[in-house]
């Protein structure tokens, strides 16, 4: 049972938190491309590598202690750390939306999670034929 444990706690676990995350910067991508026409629109970019590593226990929300109920919950996924995405050269409108890169950039995150998602159908068929050898 142990090698069942570890194999679910370190890699379908981080495997389904590598895909929520791949599904928050999907959320952001299409918002930027339902911006594309607005003017004054800044496109944002979530920032990944920050929170994968809060997702895993780095340096994250834990060290952060809510004294006040204004203060916003950084537990929440709601609330994750959107930066500017400097990438799309500003137009006369002041909105900043590259439409071909915002697509590019939606389509290699696609791959991402689908690849996150085979390797998830893998580890279960592993255990699967484990289970159905071990009889």
């Amino acid at each position: 049972m142990r090698i069942l444990d570890s194999l679910f706690d370190r890699t379908v676990t981080g495997l389904t938190k590598a895909m929520d995350l791949s599904w928050r910067k999907n959320e952001t991508i299409v918002s930027n491309i339902a911006n594309a026409e607005t003017p004054q629109y800044r496109a944002v970019k979530l920032d990944f590598g920050s929170e994968l590593d809060r997702a895993f226990g780095g340096h994250g929300t834990e060290e952060l202690v809510r004294t006040d109920t204004q203060h916003l919950d950084l537990t929440n996924k709601e609330n994750s750390k959107l930066v500017s995405d400097f990438r799309g050269a500003t137009k006369a409108d002041g909105n900043n939306v590259d439409i071909d890169l915002q697509m590019s950039t939606l389509a290699q995150n696609g791959g991402d999670y689908a690849n996150a998602a085979q390797l998830i159908r893998r580890q279960i068929g592993l255990v699967r034929s484990a289970i159905r050898d071990g009889r």
